[in-house]
């Protein structure tokens, strides 16, 4: 797992790595410049034409004239430009900008000139995580004009303007096509816009690790390859089917039989060992003939005696180890019995997804009776639109406090909320995060979620905590989505891409 910090948590990484540790601060200036350095060099076997970098007053602008100093001393066509103050330096970023005079590294003296110049590759050292303020005047029209500029552009540890805490763009931003920050990834580097800012992110290890926590870890983090494959649940060799774990899906309306065969064939595709389907009588013929492997149990929509519905739901619920409630059940008068009635199952591991959601949301009688039964264990999966009306606030609202608002839900009714964007974000009831970091746009297409949340509940029902069963759905569930964008292409991706290619991204592990 990856730790993600916010601005004041790397603020104080670094102070403790320089006053426990005692690591002096050139030190990791020292250091942070020679990542970058190497990672720059090593994606060019040869830079023809000029490199700017812009260097601002505080410590960023002291990384910044530590590689100008670098690469001067290698060879390469040099120059850089501070647009500030100097008098108002650091004492770290005066004692770097004096060494790259004294070895004669070329400064510009005068913006003008940087502005008529084309350059082969343009390094951002303007303004570190600290930024807390919009960049306004001359320094915003100078990011303007170098974002214009067909330049290679490397941010150093942040995009100027990216807000370290949010990913808002401060006034404006530096447009970066690759940002090697040091230490841990920030959490603005993750969330949209400051993403599309950041370009490629590479963590470069400088120094500050997890020693300089000091034991206080940080709320956020993202999974990577090895801790996902940590997190995914054992096979052994003297087992059976009912030792994977038994998976409910209710699932399914007239006219809608994808949803439950999307969401059943996911969790299949988990490990799980048994799959049962609670849906519409309807749907009998077809899910039989997709999922022979699945288990189906079906209900008359036009009952009007609710007391057969109700012992079925009971007798499913009770086979099962986990629960998966919502894609495609409509907003009949069926549906929302079934969704009122699971709230009473506290026992029981509990997904809430689509038409479940909105259900809750149309009733907040139902969400608040949510709270008065602490689940062992639930999860939410709302998009925009459906945490929208959960929550009573504006789909551009919540795109722009993605992160508050998934932490907020998931403590104020103790779940799991997987609040899906194009970075998806799961917030955890104790205030602590994941920020997926696998996907694309091409997985906008109908049946997708279906196919995340049954892969979920497949890896809840193997024993995993909530939290874990997320994380790991989310993060295979992107990575399926990486491998079908490469064979199918954004434009032409269907779920059942997505849905096949489930067993290959778990292999990848």
């Amino acid at each position: 797992m990856d730790y993600l910090v916010n601005s004041s948590e790397m603020k104080q990484c670094d102070k403790n790595t320089i006053e426990y540790y005692g690591v002096p601060s050139l030190v990791l200036m020292e250091r942070a410049a020679l990542a970058v350095f190497g990672e720059l060099t090593a994606r060019f076997e040869k830079i023809s034409g000029e490199i700017l970098i812009l260097c601002g007053i505080g410590n960023n602008g002291g990384d910044g004239f530590a590689l100008a100093r670098l690469l001067h001393l290698a060879g390469y066509q040099i120059k850089f430009l501070c647009p500030m103050k100097k008098e108002k330096m650091t004492p770290e970023a005066k004692a770097q900008y004096d060494m790259a005079l004294n070895y004669g590294v070329p400064e510009i003296s005068d913006s003008s000139e940087m502005i008529q110049t084309e350059y082969a590759v343009i390094a951002d050292a303007l303004f570190g995580i600290g930024l807390s303020r919009d960049i306004e005047g001359s320094l915003k029209e100078l990011i303007a004009i170098l974002n214009q500029k067909q330049a290679y552009k490397i941010a150093v540890d942040i995009s100027s303007g990216i807000s370290a805490d949010t990913g808002e763009a401060l006034g404006t931003a530096f447009r970066a096509d690759l940002t090697v920050t040091f230490g841990f990834a920030k959490i603005g580097q993750l969330l949209y816009p400051g993403a599309e800012y950041t370009g490629e992110l590479l963590v470069a290890d400088i120094g500050i690790d997890r020693y300089s926590f000091l034991g206080k870890l940080p709320f956020g983090a993202f999974l990577n390859k090895d801790s996902a494959k940590e997190f995914l649940p054992g096979r052994y060799p003297r087992t059976n089917k009912g030792s994977y774990g038994k998976v409910l899906v209710i699932a399914g309306s007239k006219n809608m039989a994808g949803a439950a065969y999307f969401a059943a064939k996911a969790a299949y595709y988990s490990g799980c060992g048994l799959v049962r389907i609670l849906t519409a009588e309807e749907n009998r013929n077809i899910l039989l003939s997709k999922l022979p492997e699945s288990i189906l149990t079906t209900y008359d929509t036009r009952a009007k005696d609710v007391t057969v519905l109700m012992e079925q739901l009971e007798e499913c619920v009770n086979w099962a180890d986990a629960v998966l409630i919502g894609p495609g059940i409509s907003d009949s008068p069926a549906a929302r019995m079934l969704v009122a009635r699971m709230l009473r199952y506290d026992t029981k591991k509990v997904v809430y997804d689509a038409d479940a959601l909105n259900i809750l949301s149309q009733d907040k009688i139902l969400l608040e009776q949510g709270k008065e039964h602490p689940a062992n264990g639930r999860i939410v999966t709302p998009h925009l639109g459906e945490m929208s009306r959960l929550c009573g606030s504006s789909i551009a609202k919540i795109q722009g406090n993605l992160l508050q608002t998934a932490k907020a839900f998931a403590r104020e009714y103790q779940s799991v909320c997987v609040l899906k964007d194009a970075r998806t974000v799961i917030g955890m009831p104790d205030g602590r995060f994941y920020i997926n970091t696998t996907g694309n746009n091409g997985m906008a297409t109908g049946g997708s979620g279906d196919v995340l949340a049954g892969f979920m509940t497949g890896f809840l029902a193997q024993g995993i905590s909530c939290e874990r069963a997320a994380a790991l759905a989310v993060y295979l569930h992107g990575t399926a989505g990486d491998l079908a964008k490469r064979q199918k292409g954004a434009h032409s991706m269907l779920a059942s891409d997505i849905l096949e290619l489930l067993p290959e991204a778990i292999l990848e592990l």
